[in-house]
């Protein structure tokens, strides 16, 4: 958005930029379900690691529990996520050494000692937006500052919500913001 607004914007592209982020990156796994049949870990739809416990991952989601629709009944699909604020261990590592520190924190964590019959990595460098505090009233005044913008709204994870039902009802928000303003365009400015 701070790109996209550096010449029609230019303020509220600086305040853009200023939002922290983390990078984040997930492994998804393709387990012989076998091999977790017997993990306690694996009965739940995923765990949560906290920082203090020193471990690379930071979340393992059990995909074929939590989505039925992805349980073939023989393969446990298992999303494991790794990134934290102020680390920047996955700017260190390649995909290799990453599966490899994350399956060693998934066995120190559940147990789990098979390997993988498949792997998929998907990193996102500064994905995750910080919202510090006082994020809510500078998220109203950069929206406040673009209402003169016709059709122009701020909307997603680095202002409403990093969760997907954040995001999605902050589209929706945007949609009917901008929809708003379009209808009464005597109340906003052209930028020609």
């Amino acid at each position: 958005a701070a790109t996209v607004l550096a010449g029609a914007a230019a303020g509220v592209a600086q305040r853009l930029r200023q939002v922290e982020t983390a990078g984040v990156a997930t492994v998804v796994l393709a387990l012989d379900r076998g091999a977790t049949d017997d993990l306690r870990a694996f009965r739940a739809n995923g765990v949560l690691v906290p920082t203090s416990a020193g471990l690379l991952l930071k979340a393992m989601t059990h995909l074929s529990r939590k989505w039925p629709h992805l349980d073939d009944g023989g393969t446990t699909l298992v999303r494991l996520s790794a990134g934290r604020f102020g680390d920047d261990t996955l700017d260190e590592v390649d995909d290799e050494q990453l599966v490899a520190r994350l399956l060693a924190d998934l066995h120190d964590l559940t147990g789990l000692a098979a390997e993988p019959q498949a792997v998929h990595v998907q990193r996102w460098p500064g994905g995750m937006p910080q919202q510090t505090v006082g994020h809510r009233a500078r998220v109203r005044s950069l929206r406040d500052d673009l209402r003169e913008l016709p059709g122009l709204t701020l909307a997603g994870a680095s202002y409403d919500g990093i969760g997907l039902a954040a995001c999605v009802a902050s589209a929706h928000e945007a949609a009917e913001a901008t929809l708003t303003r379009l209808s009464h365009p005597t109340q906003t400015r052209s930028l020609t």
